[in-house]
């Protein structure tokens, strides 16, 4: 009993994990104003926030998080974003395919020189110990055969195509698969919630400003169509200082 009393009052210590990957988002009406009737319509919570890990001066990654409060199966067929103005939306690539396998290996093997020289450095100072490797789990491994670069604009709008589509569709087209964001359908457990990511390739134009919340469009399989703004940027991150769009967001806001 005392053991299960240490244990219980160091995890009211440490505190829970949450699910939600950030404040939930604000659900918007036809107009594109926050609206109760429409966060009352709605069947899924959505929170995001950016892997800061996995950042770069033009890469940034997203995490969604999609609850289902309902007792049944929920499934998104189509899903696009926006970030707030044609002009941003004309400057956001979304890789994909190789290019999107590529990004990661790099990402990754920079990550992994960081940790060796940091772990370098404190040996050297006496301090031991060991750093966390960064990773980012599920993602796609392995290279592809074909990849790209979509434009948001060009993809708003349009459905994703599913995984395993084949043809003429699928030749000329961005296929977004695994855990991606656009990799539809996203079929979401009752009382449970799925993870999706997205990596949002930027130029290095401060004129864009600094890229803090999206707008989520969905349409559901039972044909209704719900929207959301989403603060994926929060203010502090425990997890580090994004390298994203170092050009247009201070440090100190992050």
């Amino acid at each position: 009993m005392k053991k299960l009393a240490l244990v219980l009052t160091l995890l009211d210590l440490v505190g829970c994990v949450p699910i939600a990957s950030g404040p939930y988002g604000t659900h918007l009406d036809a107009s594109g104003q926050p609206s109760s009737a429409a966060a009352q319509a709605a069947k899924l919570k959505v929170s995001a926030r950016e892997i800061p890990q996995m950042s770069s001066r033009y890469f940034g990654e997203i995490e969604f998080t999609i609850e289902n409060p309902t007792a049944r199966w929920i499934r998104m067929d189509q899903v696009a974003l926006d970030f707030g103005s044609p002009k941003n939306n004309q400057a956001v690539y979304l890789p994909w395919g190789s290019q999107l396998d590529n990004w990661l290996e790099a990402t990754r093997q920079r990550n992994a020189i960081r940790k060796e020289n940091s772990e370098m450095a404190l040996e050297i100072l006496g301090l031991g110990g060991a750093l966390l490797s960064i990773a980012a789990p599920g993602q796609p491994t392995g290279l592809r055969v074909a990849g790209g670069l979509a434009t948001l604009a060009a993809i708003t709008g349009a459905a994703a195509i599913a995984t395993g589509e084949a043809g003429e569709a699928a030749a000329d087209r961005p296929v977004f698969e695994g855990r991606h964001l656009l990799a539809m359908p996203i079929e979401v457990p009752p009382g449970l919630f799925v993870r999706r990511f997205v990596v949002v390739n930027t130029p290095g134009d401060s004129s864009l400003g600094c890229f803090t919340k999206v707008i989520l469009s969905y349409e559901l399989a039972d044909k209704t169509s719900h929207r959301v703004a989403v603060e994926f940027r929060s203010g502090y991150d425990p997890y580090g200082v994004s390298e994203w769009q170092s050009d247009a967001c201070p440090r100190g806001e992050r």
